[in-house]
């Protein structure tokens, strides 16, 4: 039979588990200093009875924004734009971290002595070998913009294949044959799919799939490498690149080559970030939702907290949509353009 709730308290909680008050305290407070067995113990039972503190909590829950690196994109800053204005209006504090895989403290022992009450990752493909230990832990945990089949840990995910497709499909619309992919060094799970995309659809239209691009070296020697490339394929058209940056450099290299966008060469990026509406040409792209996902991902945590753990973190795939803007046109012959 449950405990009766007038005689529930931190010290009562503390006696059945044979367990000090104070140790029952740090973990309601998200303190250092408390195994993780004990940690999943005390949070077991605070759920079990649904015990909250009838006391003012002494601060605002902490929620950890975690990245691998601390030069933020265009995308970090749509999801950060996200999950900060979601926090901002419900009264939970951000806790910035940036945590290198190989770091001598693992990232849960981080979180503890922070005193955070929740985790979102940022580029969740850099933490991978930190996902058992969090899955673990007790702690909320949401990923943006990958899913996961751990358990307890939740994420808001995009539909990067659906939106890549739909980019190539536009391109063989407009007669494009010879479609170019500027690919990520480092890709992540979205940057695979949105290339196994293009990837599949070109193969299904019985299009013969020209070498990708790819180069991890500084803007110049990559704008410079870039132009060998396109020199050295005359027969391409289009280019699709893995976000809107690379497609930037794409418009440069174009430009700097003589070729007029749309009309000789057409370009189409991924993300949509807030400036590629005013490039010229305005950037067709595909809309990624990610300030979206990462005010998702705040909510979830927020609701899972407020519901004492009973609440289950969403796993939602968000859906991803093509703008069409100047940046592509009708196919042209510019084979000998070079």
């Amino acid at each position: 039979m449950g405990r009766k709730r007038g005689v529930l308290s931190i010290t009562s909680i503390a006696e059945e588990l044979g367990l000090s008050p104070a140790t029952v305290s740090r973990v309601i407070n998200n303190r250092a200093g408390v195994s993780e067995e004990k940690r999943r113990l005390v949070r077991s039972k605070l759920r079990e009875y649904d015990f909250k503190v009838n006391y003012p909590s002494q601060r605002k829950p902490r929620i950890a924004i975690v990245s691998a690196s601390p030069k933020f994109s265009h995308y970090h800053t749509e999801v950060l734009a996200g999950i900060f204005t979601y926090l901002q209006d419900h009264d939970l504090t951000p806790c910035t971290i940036i945590y290198h895989p190989r770091s001598k403290e693992t990232l849960l022992q981080l979180l503890r002595d922070q005193q955070c009450s929740g985790v979102i990752l940022i580029i969740p493909a850099n933490f991978r070998e930190e996902l058992p230990e969090l899955s673990a832990s007790g702690l909320p945990v949401m990923l943006v913009d990958e899913s996961t089949d751990f358990p307890n840990i939740g994420f808001i995910d995009n539909d990067s294949y659906s939106g890549s497709r739909a980019a190539v499909c536009h391109l063989l619309s407009l007669g494009h044959r010879h479609i170019a992919y500027f690919s990520t060094v480092h890709p992540t799970l979205n940057h695979l799919q949105r290339f196994r995309a293009y990837e599949e659809t070109l193969k299904e239209s019985g299009c013969i799939r020209p070498p990708e691009f790819r180069s991890s070296a500084d803007l110049e020697t990559m704008l410079r490498e870039l132009k060998e490339y396109l020199r050295s394929h005359p027969e391409l058209t289009a280019m699709m690149t893995t976000d809107d940056a690379q497609a930037q450099l794409v418009l440069k290299a174009a430009n700097e080559l003589g070729l007029r966008v749309p009309e000789d060469f057409s370009v189409i990026g991924f993300d949509n970030y807030p400036m590629s509406a005013y490039l010229i040409p305005s950037l067709t792209t595909v809309f990624h939702p990610s300030r979206e996902a990462g005010m998702r991902a705040a909510e979830s945590i927020d609701c899972y907290l407020a519901s004492n753990g009973k609440a289950e973190l969403k796993r939602e795939v968000l859906p991803t949509a093509l703008v069409i803007r100047s940046s592509t046109g009708p196919v042209k012959n510019i084979g000998k353009i070079f």
